[in-house]
């Protein structure tokens, strides 16, 4: 009997001690995975070098960062115009299904689920629109887009 109970506890403590090891594992986030995969990060600096745009992960969100202060033909005051950021804002609300279609690819090609894609549109340091994306809007967009060729 009293090999039994130390059996027991034996067995005890170690499945608790694998269901800590089990809870302490951090899940893979995607600001991981492009750490671990320096192709990434060279195609994201890439992007950066050829384009005005900033490109920064986080956990598991993309930001991509649009400074029209550094854009030709914007002055603050065009930027920050009431017709300016509706029309941004109206582009980004059109846009569901390409930023969306990123998070499922990314999804998809990596395993990595809760991806979403935040595009932003600043003046400098101030944010003048904003929007944050999610695979289910990549769903969303092709089931508008089908709606449209119905309706055609």
């Amino acid at each position: 009997m009293k090999k039994r109970t130390l059996v027991v506890f034996m067995i005890m403590a170690i499945l608790t001690v694998l269901c800590f090891a089990g809870c302490s594992k951090e899940p893979m986030t995607l600001e991981k995975y492009a750490k671990d995969n320096p192709d990434i990060q060279e195609s994201i600096d890439k992007a950066m070098n050829d384009s005005n745009v900033v490109v920064e992960i986080k956990e598991n969100d993309i930001a991509y960062t649009f400074d029209l202060s550094k854009m030709e033909g914007y002055t603050e005051e065009l930027a920050k115009s009431d017709e300016i950021v509706a029309a941004l804002d109206q582009a980004l609300g059109a846009a569901g299904g390409t930023f969306g279609g990123i998070c499922k690819s990314i999804e998809e090609s990596t395993e990595i689920t809760g991806i979403t894609t935040t595009v932003n549109y600043t003046w400098e340091d101030e944010v003048l629109v904003s929007k944050t994306f999610t695979s289910a809007d990549a769903d969303a967009g092709a089931d508008a887009g089908a709606d449209a060729a119905e309706g055609e």
